[in-house]
């Protein structure tokens, strides 16, 4: 790899107090790079007074990077924070001689408008407003950015040609794995991550009225499901939800039960409560799940069917038949099927989606542009 620039300012609309997989991804890449060998400098909306070792205990983070702050109060953006934080961006890196990488879609816009080379990483189609300035732009844009797709279903939004983009799917740190810990929980099936609507909480809950005997844990932000998911989840016994746990005891966790769930409906939502994105997800979890190499139960989708592969490093499920679930569980229980086969095939696909595997396949991309 011969990069000229060995800094990188990495752009991201995050509040460090946040919860969320797009902090955690962010974190993970800005790690990534600077195992790599390179300076970086995040760039944020708040530190809200968290320290770097916090965030580095928390997430398992393995170097040191520089993170700064553009507002002191403002913990949210909104259209109107929005543009003022990217053209803040835009003065603080005009007279930079760097790689520039955001995930503000705002703040490439005014980078391009200004001649000046960045690379953009989308992970979901763009709405609104947003949608109108891209594409009323998009010329001069197109001019000056290159672009990150976590999924191939977003470029049927952006219309980009195919030597503007990559895809690169989300990873995972090895390492975070690398613990010796035996299965606690035979007969139990654990999630972890949001409980939106589609994410997998429905089925779990069908799950637990019809196996009794299985118990189900469940790791997740109660805040993102509904009062009446809760209550019903409070009433069965065999549902456990534990809310909201920091990523570094994620896969201790994961490697304590034998079944790890993936039950994603046909129609998936997230923070925008009107956009389904089931075509467009490159999920976390998917690679935690990998990594940590137990019996991943996901439903059938298009999202990730070129990673996970039934009866080989996963079994999967039609989310609209509870039965077909029901079948594949009693498999795992039951031993009806080839286990640590399984396992080990779950184990050897993530090794092909590292974090550092995602940043070679990233800059073997740029590459051109900076040499």
């Amino acid at each position: 790899m011969h990069i000229k620039h060995k800094k990188i300012s990495y752009i991201a609309e995050i509040n460090l107090k946040s919860t969320s997989a797009y902090k955690q991804q962010v974190l993970k890449m800005c790690d990534a790079f600077s195992k790599k060998g390179f300076a970086v400098t995040l760039y944020v909306i708040n530190l809200n007074d968290v320290k770097f070792e916090q965030l580095k205990r928390k997430y398992l983070l393995k170097s040191n990077f520089k993170i700064r702050q553009v507002f002191n109060k403002i913990e949210k953006l909104n259209f109107i924070t929005r543009i003022i934080f990217s053209f803040i961006i835009y003065f603080k890196l005009k007279n930079k001689s760097e790689i520039i990488f955001s995930r503000s879609v705002f703040s490439s816009i005014i980078l391009s408008l200004n001649k000046i080379v960045n690379i953009l990483e989308v992970h979901q189609p763009m709405l609104g407003f947003t949608s109108f300035l891209f594409n009323f732009f998009k010329k001069n844009i197109l001019s000056y950015t290159k672009f990150i797709l976590i999924n191939k279903n977003i470029n049927k939004h952006l219309n980009l040609k195919r030597k503007l983009y990559i895809i690169a799917d989300d990873g995972v740190d090895l390492k975070d794995f690398n613990i010796k810990k035996k299965i606690k929980y035979q007969n139990s099936c654990v999630y972890t991550g949001s409980l939106f609507k589609g994410k997998g909480i429905e089925i779990i809950l069908s799950l637990a009225e019809k196996i009794r005997k299985i118990n189900f844990y469940i790791y997740g932000e109660t805040r993102t499901a509904s009062k009446d998911v809760i209550k019903k989840c409070k009433n069965l016994k065999n549902i456990k939800i534990f809310g909201h746990v920091d990523y570094c005891k994620i896969p201790e966790i994961l490697k304590s039960h034998k079944i790890i769930l993936m039950p994603y409906s046909k129609a998936v939502y997230g923070n925008y409560k009107n956009m389904n994105i089931a075509d467009f997800m490159s999920p976390l979890k998917l690679f935690d799940y990998l990594a940590a190499g137990r019996i991943i139960l996901a439903s059938k989708s298009n999202s990730y069917s070129h990673i996970l592969k039934d009866k080989k490093n996963s079994l999967l499920c039609n989310p609209s038949n509870i039965n077909d679930w029901i079948n594949a569980i009693n498999l795992v229980v039951l031993k009806k099927i080839n286990l640590i086969k399984l396992q080990q095939n779950s184990k050897k696909t993530a090794n092909l989606y590292s974090w550092d595997e995602r940043i070679n396949k990233i800059m073997k991309f740029i590459n051109q542009k900076y040499i």
